[in-house]
């Protein structure tokens, strides 16, 4: 009982000691590093080592295809070279009337190209690590022999030397350059031995080149000396030998193929001459083997065993090929997974420390940001009718330790499951919609590419001038029908089709955009100097400028001018779009410039603004800065700021164009003083004084403003325009300045402009009775769905995505011509 008491009093003490005692703890991510480390450090060395021996591998791989192509291949040439050479160089020797002084020479300039080649090689800075220096100095060494090439050509032109002198210092060259084939790349021990058979037969040949160059001399000087008898026989001895020391070495493959080619007709009739020379020896008399039965004997047998070296050559080269695949593959492997796996385990190492120890706190930041980052995000993804990803995985995923915080996690979770199928749900829908714009975009713009094609059939097949100019004016409504179905399909995301590869100059730019309104007459374009837009951007801006020309033309009288200036300035150039219409109320215009400058999505309740929309997705795409303000006279002035990385100058280096064939490029057609481009559509003729092309039919008549030539060219008006690069028909091009004669098309043109000119007077005379009736011009708008001018105030109502005036008459639409550029006052 005692002892029990003394324990009881003595044990609480104890144990708050215990308690009181500092405990050494250590952090996961300590624990970890201490797991991984010597694994690791282990892991690292091995794969240092095998990613140096891969890398060595490698390097003389590379090493071996530099010494093949800058040194192997110059020496080859040199050396064909120089056989021909010798070979006919002891035929002229001999008097041999078959050489003709022209074929000589020939020989002689295709030698100096291979010395040049080889020269080239040798001060090339690229045979440095290739070679060994004995190679480059074996290299060097024959580049300046060959030097003394042309004193040996002119002691034998003088023929100072007799044949044997001149065959022995052509093979003093030939041996130089054979010294260069010792130098060995390979690792393998089966390419070592081809390299080697290879090099046995190249000798071989080489004999045999020196045995007929011997006898073709013999034959041309019609005798046969004892010194050369001795040679002769020495050279078919040795090529016999080396022939067959090579074909002992060969594979089996290779060996059948050689024994065909020795057992063959041509072989067999080269021996027998052969044989007959040796047989017969020296004579004075002419030797009993006729020069051209020798000819065509070497000739073929060199043919037939080039072909065999050339065969074995391809072979070790494919296998070289395969053996440097298989150093980078090991290399590959060793280097880069040795690497990944290294990596990997370190960041799964950080990675599950890291998930340890701030399980509490991670799961606070999660609710936080899903809060106030994810849940706003998915909202504006779906909005814009994108995929919303799930990334919220099922409840109990992450094991907690602490009971509330599992349940919070999963309560959680579920919640963010549901706003993520909300958000999904949201988003296929509006993807669905988004699908079906673009359809319906396509469709229209198939239907009017068709419907341009068939105006352009019936133009080329009418010569009434008034049948054309209605034509026209269908091409005009086709042409804007089309910008408006590219409206759709912008909005949706989707690239408009039309492309440029090069830099255009962006006065054409403007022109082009004028070209595809309506009221292309009353539009102005000032001359923007030798600047050019980039072709990637060049069909958007087209597109950008033609909706604010047509916002300024439907807000505006319609006998007033919209005038389109450009410049130069400090971040990039300036197009400015001024009219001189309503005007804007000023909440309307912070609103439009707000929407401009943050692209947001379309909303479907303000229909009539689509056009600003369009605007704001292309100048986003592209980083155009595009701000309305008010004009001092009274309408509105519509700035597009282009960036500078988009603006080039006329004299600069174009930038590069692509490697995977043409887009709808630039075709240059004849223009008054060069060539200008023909698919950008240039501008109309404008009655105000815009800088305008003449009449294809009527340049002679008019003088010039200008030249086209130069890097990007003034383009002209020109049938087909309207077209898609990809409908339309391409014509032979013209040559420039050529003689413009009167053709059909001409007349029918100047018939036409002709005609233009009276309706024009008409139409004049309309407007100023119409001004003369109206209380004000300034104040007539045109809103959507109209179908004449009413008066609406003095501000501007809303963006016009089309021009309500396309139901009444026109008469001046007389001038031909639309914004298709098929009417008589293109080029």
């Amino acid at each position: 009982m005692a002892g029990r008491t003394r324990m009881a009093r003595t044990g609480p003490g104890k144990a708050k000691r215990a308690r009181a005692r500092p405990v050494r703890t250590r952090s996961v991510k300590s624990r970890i590093v201490v797991l991984l480390i010597l694994p690791v450090t282990a892991l690292i060395a091995l794969w240092a080592f095998a990613a140096a021996q891969s890398l060595d591998d490698s390097l003389r791989q590379s090493r071996a295809r530099t010494f093949t192509e800058k040194v192997l291949e110059p020496t080859d040439q040199v050396i064909a070279a120089l056989q021909d050479e010798r070979r006919m160089s002891l035929s002229y020797l001999g008097d041999d009337a078959t050489i003709g002084r022209s074929g000589f020479d020939a020989q002689r300039a295709e030698t100096d190209r291979a010395r040049d080649l080889f020269r080239g090689a040798v001060a090339d800075d690229a045979i440095a690590g290739a070679t060994r220096p004995e190679t480059r100095e074996r290299m060097a060494r024959l580049a300046d022999a060959l030097r003394g090439l042309g004193v040996l050509r002119q002691a034998v032109d003088a023929r100072t030397l007799n044949r044997a002198q001149a065959l022995g210092r052509y093979t003093e060259y030939i041996e130089l350059a054979a010294e260069v084939y010792d130098e060995v790349h390979s690792v393998e021990p089966t390419l070592v031995r081809a390299d080697q058979v290879l090099r046995t037969l190249e000798r071989a040949r080489e004999n045999l080149a020196r045995e007929d160059a011997l006898v073709t001399g013999a034959l041309a000087a019609g005798s046969l000396s004892e010194e050369e008898h001795l040679q002769l026989v020495r050279f078919a001895g040795t090529h016999r030998f080396l022939y067959g020391d090579a074909s002992r070495r060969l594979p089996p493959a290779e060996r059948a193929r050689y024994d065909e080619i020795v057992s063959g007709p041509q072989f067999t009739r080269f021996k027998e001459l052969e044989d007959r020379l040796m047989r017969d020896g020296a004579t004075e008399e002419r030797p009993a083997v006729d020069i051209g039965a020798w000819h065509t004997s070497t000739e073929a047998v060199d043919w037939r065993l080039a072909e065999f070296s050339n065969t074995i050559r391809s072979a070790n080269t494919t296998q070289a090929r395969d053996e440097a695949n298989a150093v980078l593959l090991r290399l590959g492997i060793t280097g880069g997974l040795g690497l990944l796996a290294v990596v990997v385990a370190v960041l799964v190492a950080i990675r599950s420390g890291h998930r340890l120890i701030v399980e509490c706190r991670g799961m606070a930041a999660s609710v936080t940001a899903f809060a106030h980052r994810r849940l706003p995000e998915i909202s504006e993804r779906a909005r814009r009718g994108e995929r919303v990803p799930d990334e919220t995985g099922d409840a109990g995923d992450e094991a907690f330790r602490v009971a509330e915080i599992e349940q919070i996690d999963r309560a959680f979770a579920e919640a963010r499951r549901a706003v993520v199928r909300a958000a999904e749900g949201e988003a296929a829908a509006h993807k669905r919609l988004n699908e079906v714009f673009v359809t319906l975009a396509r469709r229209n713009q198939s239907l009017v590419q068709r419907l341009l094609r068939m105006l352009e059939g019936m133009q080329r097949g009418t010569e009434d001038p008034d049948e054309l100019q209605r034509l026209f004016e269908l091409d005009s409504l086709a042409t804007r029908m089309r910008r408006h179905a590219e409206g759709l399909v912008i909005l949706s995301g989707r690239p408009s089709g039309r492309s440029w590869r090069n830099p255009v100059l962006l006065v054409d730019v403007a022109r082009a955009a004028v070209s595809e309104v309506e009221d292309y007459a009353r539009v102005d374009v000032v001359p923007m100097g030798r600047a050019a837009l980039r072709g990637p951007a060049v069909a958007d801006t087209i597109h950008l400028l033609a909706e604010l020309i047509e916002n300024a033309a439907t807000f505006s009288p319609p006998d007033s001018s919209i005038r389109v200036t450009g410049q130069k300035v400090a971040r990039g150039f300036a197009l400015e779009v001024e009219d001189r219409g309503l005007g804007i109320d000023p909440s309307l215009l912070a609103e439009a410039n707000r929407l401009l400058a943050t692209d947001p999505e379309p909303d479907l309740d303000d229909s009539a603004r689509l056009g600003l929309f369009v605007v704001a997705r292309l100048a986003a795409r592209h980083g155009i800065q595009v701000t309305l303000r008010r004009s001092p006279y009274g309408g509105l002035i519509a700035i597009a700021l282009v960036p500078e990385e988009l603006v080039v100058e006329a004299g600069s280096s174009r930038p590069p164009e692509s490697v995977a064939g043409p887009r709808a490029g630039l075709q240059a057609v004849p223009g008054v003083h060069g060539t200008a481009e023909r698919d950008l559509r240039p501008r109309p003729p404008e009655p105000t004084g815009t800088v305008v092309h003449a009449d294809s039919a009527v340049r002679a008549a008019a003088p010039a403003t200008g030249s086209t030539s130069g890097e990007f060219p003034l383009p002209v008006r020109r049938r087909q325009a309207g077209l898609a690069p990809q409908l339309r028909a391409r014509p032979e091009q013209e040559e420039a300045g050529a003689d413009v004669g009167r053709s059909p098309e001409a007349a029918r043109d100047l018939m036409s402009t002709m005609q233009r000119g009276l309706r024009r007077g008409r139409a004049e005379s309309a407007a100023t009775e119409n001004t003369e009736d109206s209380a004000d011009g300034g104040n007539i708008a045109f809103t959507e769905g109209g179908s004449g001018p009413h008066e609406t105030g003095r501000h501007w109502t809303g963006w016009a995505d089309d021009d309500p005036r396309d139901d009444r008459p026109r008469d001046d639409d007389s001038r031909g011509g639309g914004p298709g550029g098929r009417g008589p006052g293109g080029a």
